[in-house]
């Protein structure tokens, strides 16, 4: 029941997401220097005020689940990853935080803007499947604050700049849902990519993933692979 509750609240993001940018996906918005298009103030606060209200029903979905005793088996110390654990193995976004590490690089190290914002960094302690999914409801509330923000301060002016591409090497980075992802490039003197790597988050909630499945019953395994929500795509190297 969960899972279709969720599968509903997502649908009705995806079409919002939609409705506002030209894609789902949020394919074919962004470009060298900008976005492809222009988004208007009226079009974003009425996108914010509708995930708002998608929020309310998330809300209430966390409500039940958290009054349902049989689900709450399935979660509570299930999946344990120690704090010192996940430090060793560098873990990162929710899945570090549900182990009460307080690291977000929106915060830690901002870009595009991010220092204007006011939002808080969800942590829990006790490293396992609930303090997991504790850490994601509460990281969507913090998503919504953001938007409402941005919604209400859209700047005015050309949504892209024309970007020069010059020779040379650089490093980027992303809080992305699953966490940081860092991102390496390299231009040659032609104007061409010559070299990218990625250094996504499941590349490293890999490495401690076994951490969590160790000493487990195998019929905890599905839970404890939703909870950390890795991509197979990610290690693929």
């Amino acid at each position: 029941m969960a899972t279709s509750q969720a599968a509903i609240l997502q649908e009705d993001l995806l079409r919002l997401s939609g409705s506002l940018t030209g894609h789902r996906y949020l394919f074919g918005l962004l470009q060298v220097g900008g976005l492809m298009r222009d988004l208007d103030e009226a079009e974003c606060q009425s996108a914010a005020a509708s995930a708002r209200r998608t929020l309310g029903q998330l809300e209430e979905l966390e409500r039940m689940l958290r009054l349902t005793s049989t689900f709450l088996d399935r979660l509570e110390e299930v999946g344990i990853t120690s704090h010192d654990g996940a430090l060793a193995h560098g873990l990162v976004g929710p899945v570090a935080r549900a182990a009460g590490i307080a690291r977000d690089l929106r915060e830690a190290q901002p870009y595009c803007g991010y220092e204007k914002f006011d939002f808080d960094v969800p942590t829990e302690n006790e490293g396992d499947g609930y303090a997991r999914l504790r850490v994601l409801f509460a990281e969507a509330r913090q998503a919504v604050r953001l938007m409402e923000q941005a919604a209400g301060n859209v700047p005015a002016g050309p949504v892209a700049a024309t970007a020069q591409l010059r020779a040379g090497a650089a490093l980027g980075w992303t809080e992305s849902p699953r966490g940081a992802a860092v991102h390496w490039l390299r231009i040659g003197e032609d104007s061409k990519v010559q070299r990218y790597r990625i250094m996504p988050p499941s590349f490293m909630n890999w490495h401690g993933f076994h951490m969590a499945a160790e000493d487990f019953a195998f019929q905890d395994f599905p839970i404890i692979l939703a909870t950390f929500d890795l991509s197979a795509a990610e290690n693929d190297r």
